[in-house]
């Protein structure tokens, strides 16, 4: 994990901001694989193994920064998140009546709400990749959604916060790439708040949900 990191500075000091490269592809595509190999190693469940392995590919699809890799890479990333959502709902320590309990409740209306507006909004930028992004976010709204189940004991309730990190990166890309004007001052922080709450997100999945509950 500390390799992982490491990447994932280098990434978010130097590159996250700069113009596709060899290199800035090699770095964000380790920095997530290290994870997943992380996983492994310590004997993670085979879902959140196969949804970090599909996240960094998606990481590499994105960095090449070309149409058809780019619509590829939302493939992957969509994949990543079915694992997640699936492997959370079969989590021990997953109790999916509680979704319909107070306050969780209330916060998954929430959720759905900003994910409609997001679709909408998305609909109306995103041109020719419309559908396959609107279609992208009730799957990223799912992901948050499963993790409102989990029961907040010890290391899962990492695995709580990383999904709203990961919800916060995938909102704030969809911002930059379809919304944000270029030029627009709020474009010079997205590629940091994106690469810090994503990475950040997929180090709380792996210790939220391969560290073992006490």
């Amino acid at each position: 994990m500390v390799a992982a990191a490491i990447f994932a500075l280098i990434y978010w000091l130097w590159f996250c901001y700069k113009p596709a490269s060899t290199a800035k592809t090699v770095v964000k595509t380790v920095s997530v694989a290290l994870l997943a190999l992380a996983s492994v190693l310590v004997g993670g469940p085979w879902w959140l193994t196969a949804a970090l392995c599909a996240c960094a590919l998606g990481d590499y699809l994105l960095a090449l920064d070309r149409g058809k890799a780019f619509l590829v890479g939302v493939g992957a990333f969509a994949l990543g998140h079915l694992f997640y959502i699936g492997g959370i709902l079969s989590f021990p320590l997953s109790v999916p009546a509680q979704l319909g309990t107070e306050p969780i409740v209330w916060i998954v209306a929430v959720l759905i709400c900003l994910a409609i507006v997001m679709a909408v909004v998305l609909f109306r930028h995103a041109g020719e990749m419309r559908f396959a992004v609107v279609c992208y976010v009730p799957v990223i709204a799912g992901l948050g959604v499963s993790a409102l189940s989990l029961a907040p004991q010890g290391p899962v309730v990492f695995a709580l916060f990383g999904a709203m990190c990961f919800l916060t990166s995938d909102f704030v890309l969809a911002l930059e790439m379809f919304v944000l004007r270029v030029g627009n001052v709020v474009r010079k922080a997205t590629p940091f708040v994106i690469w810090g709450t994503y990475w950040s997100a997929q180090l709380l999945l792996l210790l939220g949900l391969a560290l073992p509950v006490k």
